[in-house]
């Protein structure tokens, strides 16, 4: 399958530019969010137990060496930390605002784990500078460890894993180059091997992701949408119904349905044909999203059936509102291709509880209204009558 041909525009493949990332559009941000959210969630434990460790066995080294407790002691004290916080990370999930934060528990993890490695980094240029240790390369080689860990970890965050290789790595690979002898110098620039290589690594990785999360979106997208006007199709239409139904349910606000039907389409198909027809589709799509309130979803049934679901509504008078409303969009003519048209449309209204209870008798009550209005010359007779309604 074509990517170009799915998305309507030309996404950076991972071969033709591994540098550059997918554009995320602004409708999967959030997935996008809880992904990382979510990886996150099960990998940042195992950083914590990684710093834990390596912060110990330097400690342990420090000691072997005789090197002086005042340089070394502060590294106890960021154990324990990074115990405490692999604890509260742990319990994180069970907590009340948990929900609803990924962006700023993201960008917290982000800032925290640079602002780790960036300390460390600073720590291990001076250990390397000053000769403090007589072992210079293990103090490094664990930093590199350690970042490339974290890196590994973070790759769903491309930015803080690119931070954190080229803070944690490329600095202490350069005092070793600069202040090192030659086996620093060659270990210096193996280091930085590695850490160009963990990069491409790093974005190659989030590429695959997020491209893989718009390829998900986009079939979601192709299967819950009409292909012609853009609007929600009759599956995604039906899934909002029952929603609607559900939220009825459990807290008592109400909705209606208001099934709109084009007056003599089969005439503009049949003297026009189907392509100045498909026209007059798109443009009664946008009117009708124009006539939508925002929590209102319009879609399209198929043919020239149009459904709106309108919330909140508990009375037969606030539905005939909004359906005027809605018939008030096809008053202006519409130009397409040099053709001059006046649309016009026949409406059915349903309200839950009144006309019917749940979906399917709401449907059947809003098309019955319709073919009254249709079979009795379009007189506004918004709702079916009492008879037609026990019948539906």
């Amino acid at each position: 399958m074509n990517i170009t041909a799915l998305f309507g525009k030309k996404w950076p493949r991972l071969g033709q530019a591994p540098w550059l990332s997918p554009k995320i559009p602004p409708e999967i941000q959030s997935s996008v969010e809880d992904m990382q959210l979510r990886r996150a969630m099960t990998h940042v434990p195992m950083l914590y137990l990684v710093a834990i460790f390596n912060l110990l066995a330097v400690m342990i080294l420090s000691a072997h060496e005789g090197v002086a407790i005042i340089y070394y002691a502060w590294m106890g004290v960021f154990a324990l930390a990074c115990m405490v916080r692999m604890i509260m990370w742990m319990r994180l999930p069970n907590h009340k605002e948990f929900r609803g934060s990924s962006r700023k528990l993201l960008r917290n993890l982000s800032l925290l784990s640079v602002g780790i490695v960036t300390f460390l980094s600073l720590w291990s240029v001076f250990v390397v500078a000053t000769d403090a240790f007589e072992n210079q390369i293990f103090i490094p080689m664990s930093l590199v460890f350690g970042s490339t860990c974290i890196a590994h970890c973070l790759a769903c965050i491309k930015r803080a894993a690119v931070t954190v290789l080229i803070v944690g790595v490329l600095p202490s690979a350069f005092a070793m180059i600069l202040f090192g002898g030659f086996d620093e110098l060659m270990m210096g620039w193996s280091m930085i091997t590695i850490a160009l290589l963990m990069i491409r690594f790093v974005i190659d990785s989030y590429n695959q992701i997020i491209s893989g999360l718009i390829m998900r979106h986009t079939i979601w997208k192709q299967a819950h949408s009409d292909a012609l006007t853009g609007l929600a199709n009759r599956r995604a239409m039906m899934n909002h119904l029952l929603r609607a139904e559900q939220s009825f349910a459990s807290t008592g606000i109400g909705f209606a349905v208001a099934l709109i039907d084009l007056n003599h389409f089969k005439e503009v198909n049949d003297t026009l044909g189907h392509d100045i027809g498909d026209h007059l589709l798109v443009e009664v799509a946008d009117r009708l999203t124009q006539s939508c309130a925002d929590d209102e979803i319009v879609g399209r049934l198929g043919g020239d059936e149009f459904l709106i679901l309108i919330p909140g509504v508990t009375e037969r008078e606030h539905a005939a509102a909004r359906a005027a409303a809605y018939l008030s969009g096809f008053a202006r003519p519409a130009n397409i291709n040099g053709h001059v048209l006046r649309p016009s449309a026949s409406v059915g209204i349903a309200v839950q509880a009144l006309d019917g209870d749940g979906a399917e008798q709401l449907l059947k009550a809003a098309d019955t209204a319709l073919y009254e209005m249709k079979r009795s010359g379009r007189d506004k007779n918004l709702f079916v009558t009492e008879p037609l309604r026990k019948l539906a």
